[in-house]
């Protein structure tokens, strides 16, 4: 019975090695062509001062090594934002907003001009409504700030799931 106990790690080990599960990114070769993919993705330019900043975050990270010479796909993005009201209290006074951040996304082929992928993020983040209105403002841009990184994130693990799909 003890050498089931000590067998079963290692049969588990041997298993999950076998499943095909492997990393998107890293420095074996599959990382390194799922980064040399991503760095050829142009990013287009988004409206308003949010739309800069996501843009910013997207170039940061697919395109580490600066922004390609020859790019062979085109990102579009459009990001649309919106607040709730989320704790009142017995004066009907907001102590909390949730503010919610939408991106959609298309990646075009430069060769066809035709959409390869198109999908669409969301991220939810909140911040307190405070006496002090610049401390609500700092709170408020701060959450904007984590929101924009997270969809940057989701967007380039997106992009990466469908680059490993379609080699």
């Amino acid at each position: 019975m003890s050498w089931v106990r000590l067998a079963a790690p290692l049969l588990l080990i041997l298993a999950l090695g076998a499943c095909g599960l492997r990393p998107l990114y890293g420095t074996n070769s599959v990382g390194a062509a799922m980064s040399d993919r991503l760095a050829q993705v142009n990013v287009g330019v988004i409206g308003d001062r949010s739309g800069q900043v996501l843009r910013t975050e997207l170039i940061r990270t697919l395109n580490p090594q600066g922004r390609p010479a020859q790019p062979a796909y085109d990102l579009g993005v459009s990001l649309v934002e919106s607040q709730q009201d989320v704790n009142l209290i017995s004066d009907l006074t907001t102590t909390r907003k949730n503010l919610t951040l939408t991106a959609s996304f298309v990646l075009t082929d430069r060769k066809t001009g035709q959409p390869v992928f198109s999908d669409s993020v969301t991220e939810i983040t909140s911040f307190n409504i405070l006496a002090d209105q610049y401390t609500t403002l700092v709170g408020e841009r701060d959450a904007r700030e984590r929101a924009l990184h997270s969809l940057g994130e989701d967007i380039r693990t997106r992009l990466a799931l469908y680059f490993d799909r379609h080699p």
